[in-house]
């Protein structure tokens, strides 16, 4: 249960066409990409990829990582519950999975959950508990969703251009069905005919019995006849598979054409002899199956019910001429979708350094921060962090460092409250950053970071009012009031939110901070508000402030 590890490539997703996506394999100047991980909760397994996502759109892989899960075990499949064994092997799958993102430093997860989850009647009890543990957001996502994904992924890797065709995702629990052109899909269907599915109601027998089998195709050929009839209206003449058992079975094709030496997706098959190795498939023994190098041991079971599916439809449109397979599906598409719902976003985002500054940024944009001031009062604090810095205990250059990241932060973040309300907006301000999952951060620095924010105005930090503030060690209230105290003075420099306070020197002495200001406007307010917020500053480092402007 191992990363599958490749070689990085690279897609572009300003273009879906396949021929624009293979020819952008130049990095968006020097920017850092910004890094993504994207998860595909199946029926059968938990995919999850991690990209780095460059500002024009080009994207390429870092990692890759598949959980084996078997969600579809018992009666879930049929509507029922998923079983505590599978919903253990779900939940530690995804605590592994978020482990690798979080190694990677990726700044967002994306998962989206298909068929099994969906349709468990547990399944959103499940998804809660996935959130609550692990602070990670499931979204269930339909089958016409499923379908209008799988196509975009597709699409970004095989040409569809010209003849339409038709896209056909085999799942666990769910095939998904889409006719299009490669600009526009026609047709999108999700029909419950998944292979765990079909091998759980059909595929008892070893091998598949005659009985069986003629059971399995009448229950296809009339769960297809829309497939068909879209395929035909639109003169579909390519089916294009996407996903482990279309792989599977486009290995076999290989193998029996004596084509072994091309990667499989970089073949196209004819109908007639990827039917017969899907024939092939749907009557070998389990035993054969096994002994088969082309077809994975985990697909072992399951793999007749894709077999027969394929053979059917083929049978049903024998206007189709050739197969190909993509190396595209859901995920790919999740991560094409991600990137046109978030370009903005990765563009402001990607000149910025690591995780957690990206992280941060990106909580403030959420929330409709006013950037400009954010960013003075950080800058401002900044300043005033570096001119009390001997002023600070001793306990090293890296904590030192540590409480300045945090003061910055703390100051970009100050004023996210508002967009719950402008009353009280500071403890607004710590209640959304406290609850927004930064990324990077320790659950400790998130609560420091938050209570700083808090208290850039409005009362001392108090062990009497605040229980979260008393929760606190010693040392890390300390930590507190000092950050909160340079905070306020930083807040009251920008107090007209208009950015009057264009320079700023600060000189340490033994009894004072003084405070001269540059201003390109009136700064009178500034300076008020300095002198209104100057208390705990002078209480915590033992300095009178003296403005000179």
């Amino acid at each position: 249960m191992g990363a599958e590890h490749g070689s990085p490539e690279r897609r572009d997703a300003a273009s879906e066409e396949a021929s624009a996506a293979r020819g952008s394999s130049s990095a968006a100047g020097d920017e850092t990409p910004v890094r993504v991980c994207v998860i595909d909760l199946g029926t059968n397994s938990f995919h999850a990829v991690i990209v780095d996502v460059h500002p024009g759109g080009a994207f390429e892989w870092v990692d890759r990582l598949k959980e084996m899960v078997h969600l579809g075990e018992g009666r879930s499949l049929e509507g029922g519950r998923l079983t505590e064994a599978a919903m253990t092997r779900a939940f530690e799958a995804l605590e592994r999975i978020q482990l690798l993102a979080r190694g990677w430093e990726a700044w967002e997860i994306v998962a989206c959950a298909t068929s099994a989850l969906r349709e468990a009647e547990n399944g959103g009890a499940f998804i809660e508990r996935v959130r609550r543990e692990l602070g990670l957001v499931v979204r269930p996502i339909s089958g016409a969703r499923e379908a209008e994904l799988i196509y975009r992924g597709v699409r970004h890797a095989v040409d569809l251009r010209g003849a339409p065709a038709l896209v056909v995702d085999i799942g666990g629990g769910s095939v998904e069905c889409v006719v299009g052109d490669g600009e526009t899909a026609h047709f999108a269907e999700s029909l419950k005919l998944g292979a765990a599915r079909m091998t759980a109601r059909f595929g008892k027998s070893d091998p598949l019995s005659e009985e069986d089998g003629a059971a399995m195709r009448a229950h296809y050929r009339e769960a297809l006849g829309g497939v068909r009839a879209a395929c035909r209206e639109q003169g579909g003449r390519r089916l294009v598979g996407s996903s482990g058992t279309m792989e599977s079975l486009a290995a076999v094709c290989a193998r029996r054409q004596g084509r072994g030496g091309e990667s499989i997706f970089q073949q196209a098959y004819s109908a007639e002899a990827f039917a017969e190795g899907a024939a092939w498939v749907a009557r070998a023994s389990r035993a054969e199956r096994e002994a088969c190098d082309q077809i994975e041991p985990r697909r072992v079971e399951q793999i007749p019910a894709g077999a027969v599916l394929v053979s059917v439809l083929l049978e049903m449109i024998p206007e189709i001429e050739e197969v190909l397979v993509s190396p595209y599906a859901l995920r790919e598409g999740m991560v094409v979708d991600f990137i046109d719902e978030s370009r903005e976003r990765i563009r402001r985002l990607a000149p910025l350094g690591g995780v957690r500054e990206r992280s941060v940024v990106e909580l403030g944009m959420r929330f409709g921060w006013e950037e400009a001031h954010a960013r003075h009062v950080a800058a401002s604090a900044l300043q005033l962090f570096d001119a009390v810095r001997p002023l600070f205990p001793t306990n090293g250059r890296d904590a030192l460092a540590a409480d300045r990241e945090l003061l910055e932060y703390a100051a970009l973040l100050h004023d996210v409250g508002y967009h719950v309300s402008h009353r009280r907006h500071e403890r607004h301000a710590q209640y959304l950053i406290e609850h927004s999952d930064l990324h990077g951060f320790t659950g400790r620095e998130v609560t420091l970071l938050a209570l700083t924010a808090r208290y850039h105005r409005g009362d001392a930090p108090s062990e009497e009012k605040d229980a979260s503030f008393a929760a606190l060690s010693e040392a890390d209230r300390a930590r507190v009031r000092r950050l909160a105290a340079l905070l306020r003075v930083a807040e009251a420099l920008d107090r007209s939110h208009l950015q009057n306070v264009e320079g700023l020197r600060a000189t340490l002495t033994d009894d004072t901070l003084a405070l001269a200001l540059e201003s390109n406007g009136d700064s009178r307010l500034e300076g008020w508000a300095v002198e209104q917020n100057r208390a705990l500053f002078e209480e915590v480092f033992g300095r009178e402030i003296v403005l000179e402007c």
